[in-house]
């Protein structure tokens, strides 16, 4: 079993998605295992659930990632997706840049999720900190529909998120995107603890097969409709699904040629999250080789070459 991020699934889960719904994870794993997806509310539920063993793997954001494994917890990534695209959205034109977000309230997951943390990075580029502006917890995608009935002017959202806002006849401002205040910035890892990668090795070069397989048939412009209904999963409309998958594909979001585990994203972020104290200071010194393993990536490259 796989967790993914939000309920309903948030977008980065749509390749995961295409691989169970395209047969591919059935295709590679064969008789090996049955494998299948679980939403999670919120980060820390779904990072609980692969460190008891309740997941096999979980893609959760990496700077949560970073501080488990920078505590102790035996985790490693075998896969990840490089360019976060986490962005301030506002339904208030009045509001246009950094400095003006003081004071303001400011839709988040919870505190220390993803847009939490995204939020803290992209605060830090003007000069603000979190305590200077209120936060409200969102779960999921709850804030997108909160901006929608009007109940949220500002929230940490996806690309797709703010793009169904205004589908929805709610203009958005993005206020500040974290890919270009910390071009430096890794948005995800595929995580599993070291046991089970111990145990399960064979079956999760299977599982990237899957992936591989599911980010090159996505890569195929005539497989758009197909992949936008798949998408649908997300609770979006079908147009902003097509336009989204469109937007990330061109973007690389979901990588083709590499296992998305870049050293100088994952260095950079780990150094970011302790100077703003994510990670706190005297936890455990993470480097590229504690906390990665691309072998089993390069591995499923080769077997389906």
């Amino acid at each position: 079993m796989i967790g993914v991020p939000g309920v309903p699934p948030e977008f980065l889960a749509v390749r995961s998605y295409v691989a169970l719904d395209r047969g591919l994870y059935a295709k590679y794993a064969g008789g090996d295992a049955t494998v299948s997806l679980e939403p999670f509310d919120t980060d820390q539920a779904e990072m609980q659930a692969v460190e008891s063993g309740q997941v096999a793997l979980a893609w959760v954001p990496t700077p949560a990632a970073l501080a488990e494994i920078a505590r102790g917890e035996p985790l490693v990534a075998i896969e990840g997706m490089d360019t976060p695209d986490w962005e301030i959205g506002s339904t208030d034109p009045s509001i246009t840049s950094c400095g003006e977000l003081k004071g303001q309230t400011i839709g988040i997951d919870s505190v220390g999720g993803a847009r939490y943390d995204a939020l803290v990075a992209m605060l830090a580029a003007c000069g603000l900190s979190i305590h200077d502006v209120n936060t409200v917890t969102f779960p999921g995608d709850a804030g997108m529909n909160a901006q929608i009935a009007g109940q949220l002017t500002l929230d940490v959202e996806h690309y797709d998120e703010a793009t169904q806002v205004e589908a929805m006849g709610k203009g958005v401002t993005i206020v500040e995107r974290l890919a270009d205040v910390d071009p430096d910035e890794h948005f995800e890892m595929l995580v599993t603890t070291e046991d089970a990668l111990a145990a399960h090795r064979a079956l999760y070069v299977k599982v990237l097969e899957g992936d591989i397989a599911a980010t090159r048939w996505l890569d195929t412009s005539s497989h758009l409709t197909a992949a936008a209904g798949i998408g649908q999963i997300t609770g979006e409309t079908p147009a902003v699904v097509a336009a989204a998958i469109s937007h990330y594909v061109g973007a690389g979001w979901w990588n083709v040629g590499t296992a998305g585990l870049s050293p100088a994203r994952i260095a950079g972020t780990n150094a970011l999250d302790v100077k703003l104290g994510l990670i706190p200071s005297g936890s455990r010194a993470l480097s590229f080789a504690n906390v990665t393993d691309t072998s089993l990536w390069q591995a499923a490259r080769r077997a389906l070459r």
